[in-house]
């Protein structure tokens, strides 16, 4: 079996409530969304067996905290991931999880081999694409059984309607909200993000307005 990995390097964790934090990053390739404020271009991949995956994994893993997932969406690859988790168990790294939030029944395969989740909420105003309410309710139930966190790309086009529908999915819920700026609009969004975190607030415990730490010191 072979994985469609797209890049492996160190940086800082860059988004949510980890951010700052060193981890080894894992870039799968492929994503079937295609979000209008997508930061992230995969033109190339090189395809790794579970063992070829672990090993580079074991030259690099020195001084990180944990062991990032992301993408493209890693759980269009369940399959390849379920072996590789699977022989990184006896690595003793935690592993964090970035997705999209909709692929519900992957994450079902995996929730065991998982200790961190960023789970995306994709607000249909933002992506400019379908929406995927169902879907995000049926993956937080399953989420939840390990530490999340989630997040939601706020644009200029963003909707309070769509803000409200994403309160209702995390109301009674014991995770952090997070409300990401659009990195390309972030200097038109400063009311529109106090005016969105005061709504959440009447419903929510934890939210908090996080940039992207990484495109303001321009690392990968």
């Amino acid at each position: 079996m072979k994985g469609k990995i797209a890049e492996i390097f160190k940086s800082i964790q860059g988004e949510g409530i980890y951010v700052g934090i060193p981890q080894l990053f894992i870039r799968f390739y492929g994503c079937k969304l295609n979000c209008s404020f997508c930061d992230t271009y995969l033109r190339r991949y090189k395809n790794f067996s579970p063992y070829q995956l672990l090993k580079k994994v074991k030259l690099h893993a020195q001084g990180i905290n944990s062991l990032s997932l992301t993408g493209g969406e890693p759980l269009e690859q369940t399959d390849f991931l379920k072996e590789f988790l699977t022989l990184l168990k006896k690595e003793h790294l935690k592993v964090y999880l970035e997705t999209s939030g909709i692929h519900f029944k992957e994450l079902k395969k995996l929730i065991k081999l998982i200790d961190i989740i960023a789970m995306d909420i994709k607000l249909p105003s933002s992506t400019q694409r379908e929406a995927y309410w169902q879907e995000h309710r049926e993956f937080l139930k399953i989420a939840l059984q390990k530490k999340v966190f989630v997040k939601a790309v706020i644009c200029l086009s963003t909707t309070e309607k769509d803000l409200k529908r994403a309160i209702s999915l995390l109301e009674g819920k014991d995770t952090v909200f997070v409300l990401q700026p659009n990195t390309f609009e972030l200097d038109k969004l400063g009311e529109k993000l106090d005016r969105f975190q005061k709504t959440c607030v009447n419903y929510l415990k934890d939210v908090r307005i996080i940039p992207q730490l990484h495109k303001l010191l321009r690392r990968d």
